[in-house]
């Protein structure tokens, strides 16, 4: 194992706000511009139900990080929290999928954001046009992240801010259009549905993981990484609940019906023209910081892999003036770039909420062994309990899913076991 690592220069620059600010960005992203749709269709009025059921997971998959990560002093997140308590390999693999999952919702949220971008700009693009947009896009992202994780966290902070507010302005104009009759649960719970939509709708809640990629630069990380996770995960369920629920008690049954763009249309019902100008604007700016967190936290996973031997030793390295990993961050944003502008991932949702389901059962069998050998079984119901309730989203997943993981595992296993075989020697810096 190498002891001089590149994560071991990065400084400890990224505070509460910003850390907020990241894990906000990180989570809320294009999905809830279209996800309402989705859960609607799979469990009618019992959707709010299931958005409740995912915060749920997801806090206590919160409880699992606070517990494995509060005394983490290097970068790259899961990977780095599971591979002192489980060992190299179970670590490795937990980077996988976390680089896996978090890639091509990275590379799907930019392909919506050229879209969106588009649209607004000139009302229809087509795929240069995008593909332009988008370049210049990640450019300008790369090019602040490479000045360190202060100017990237800053850049995230700022744009967390704005795209807050036409989600803000559509909750708050449906305030007085709730129905009670459209919003109440069905007499039978259809618990099977409830399980698949909460399968497809985890993806709108995965993202805290990424954003946590940074472990290392974190500042105080025992009393900010908490405080930041409970606090994100709550603003994201408040804003959640309250775009749901003004779509659904406008445009009730009529929010099921697919191809239906549910933000945008209760907006144009309750605001008018402009009110689907707001929204369309309200994407952008999500979509964009969704992309500018990213930019922020996924490439400290390539740096975390080749610190460890399994990528070129040069994605290891960090600037000595900015204390940023640039080639990393260069690489990170050019094959999401090229992912973006070649493919469509909408089809990969649930295969990536698979594979976060998978991490975060690797990480909660870590806590269950960290707290164990720390005395502090008390808290152990806390991993027990996220364990139990990933079980029951995995109940949902077909059998061409698993083997789609499957194959993604064996790969990952045969590139471990040839980076093994290699000898490695610490980039400079």
């Amino acid at each position: 194992m190498n002891t001089a690592s590149g994560s071991q220069k990065l400084l400890p620059s990224l505070g509460l706000l910003a850390l907020i600010a990241s894990c906000f960005n990180c989570t809320v992203g294009g999905g809830i511009f279209r996800l309402p749709q989705s859960v609607y269709a799979l469990a009618g009025r019992a959707s709010l139900l299931v958005y409740v059921l995912c915060f749920a997971v997801m806090l206590c998959v919160a409880g699992v990080f606070i517990i494995v990560g509060r005394t983490t002093r290097t970068s790259g997140g899961p990977y780095a929290y599971v591979k002192p308590v489980l060992g190299e390999f179970t670590g490795y693999l937990s980077g996988v999928l976390l680089w896996f999952l978090a890639t091509f919702a990275f590379a799907s949220v930019s392909n919506a954001y050229a879209h969106f971008t588009g649209m607004l700009l000139q009302g229809e693009t087509g795929p240069l046009a995008e593909a332009i947009i988008l370049a210049l896009s990640l450019t300008a992202l790369a090019l602040f992240n490479v000045r360190g994780a202060k100017s990237g966290g800053g850049i995230s902070t700022f744009i967390a801010l704005i795209k807050i507010l036409p989600l803000l302005l559509l909750f708050f104009s449906g305030l007085g259009s709730l129905s009670a009759e459209n919003l109440a649960l069905p007499p039978k719970l259809p618990v099977d549905s409830i399980a698949r939509a909460a399968m497809v709708l985890i993806f709108a809640f995965t993202g805290v993981e990424s954003a946590l990629i940074p472990s290392g630069e974190i500042k105080n990380p025992e009393r900010n990484l908490p405080r930041a996770l409970i606090a994100s995960s709550i603003m994201v369920l408040v804003l959640y609940l309250g775009v749901h629920s003004v779509s659904q008690s406008v445009l009730g049954r009529e929010l099921g019906r697919p191809g239906i763009a549910p933000l945008a249309e209760s907006a144009g019902l309750l605001l008018g023209p402009i009110g689907g100008k707001i929204l369309a604007l309200g994407a952008v700016f999500s979509t964009l910081g969704y992309l500018s967190a990213m930019t922020l936290s996924l490439p400290r996973s390539l740096l975390a892999f080749a610190e460890d031997g399994f990528l070129p030793k040069r994605l290891a390295a960090v600037s000595p003036r900015t204390q940023a990993p640039t080639l990393a961050i260069w690489t990170q944003v050019g094959i999401v770039y090229l992912l973006a502008v070649s493919s469509q991932f909408e089809k990969l949702a649930v295969l990536a909420n698979l594979s976060a389901i998978l991490m975060y059962g690797i990480c909660s069998v870590a806590a269950v062994i960290l707290l164990k050998h720390q005395g502090k079984k008390k808290l152990m119901w806390i991993p027990v309990l996220a364990i139990g309730m990933m079980v029951f989203l995995l109940t949902s997943v077909t059998p061409t899913e698993w083997l789609s993981v499957g194959i993604l595992l064996a790969v990952s296993t045969v590139l471990f076991l040839r980076g093994k075989a290699r000898p490695f020697h610490p980039a400079p810096h």
